[in-house]
């Protein structure tokens, strides 16, 4: 397995916990097109393919739109968007079918706003996961014929580290409790069987899905709890 971050210190946990005979740390920036083929190169030299491509970075700059600068725009859409798009093209390439095998898999990763306008203050952010929920879609298509699977998960309101100031607090947290029918914040690990599962032969009929991992938001957004 290969991660990549854009500093080591971030890889160095992740590589211990797998195994340094298992895992490959990158250090790259997903907003660079040579990276990503770095990224690419890397891996396959080490471990001969790439079967599984989850490009997951993602940032944001919470701002209402008439607040929001050129450069904010363009940081936000360069890694959730344009990092993605490129990524996705550097992998496609090491995954294309060799000696007639059909091979790979790619899991985006979107957010509730890929589906639904959430809440203020994140336009362009919505405009990028908006975008890698269509990209999706249409990479499902187009890659079909190669035996290659496309889905994208949509997380909702996951508490992690680098958000917790920002959900944790009143008035959002009632907020998004009252509006959760499972009552509670997701937790990282929420997510990861639907990643095995669309990493695994088991999802080789499924593509161009956008799936919420959302304890019910997507369900009834006027859902309060009795």
């Amino acid at each position: 397995m290969a991660v990549a971050a854009r500093t080591r210190e971030r890889l160095e946990d992740v590589v211990r916990e797998i195994g340094p005979e298992w895992a490959l740390a990158i250090v790259a920036d997903v907003s660079s097109i040579d990276d990503n083929y770095r990224m690419v190169d890397e891996t396959v030299r080490r471990f001969g393919a790439l079967d599984i491509f989850v490009p997951v970075a993602g940032v944001n700059r919470r701002k209402p739109l008439v607040e929001v600068a050129p450069e904010d725009f363009d940081f936000i859409l360069g890694t959730n968007l344009r990092g993605l798009y490129f990524g996705c093209q550097a992998a496609i390439k090491a995954m294309l079918p060799r000696d007639g095998r059909p091979n790979g898999k790619i899991i985006t990763i979107g957010s509730l706003t890929t589906l639904q306008g959430v809440t203020v203050g994140l336009s362009a952010y919505a405009a990028s996961k908006g975008g890698v929920g269509q990209m999706t879609k249409t990479l499902a298509i187009e890659l079909a014929p190669q035996g290659i699977q496309v889905n994208c998960i949509a997380p909702g309101w996951i508490l992690t580290d680098l958000n917790r100031a920002v959900i944790s607090v009143e008035p959002r947290r009632s907020w998004v409790l009252s509006r959760t029918p499972a009552g509670r914040f997701g937790a990282p690990e929420d997510l990861a069987g639907t990643a095995v599962f669309l990493a695994s032969s088991a999802s080789d009929f499924v593509t161009g899905q956008v799936i919420a991992v959302d304890g019910g938001w997507m369900a009834g957004s006027d859902w309060a709890p009795q």
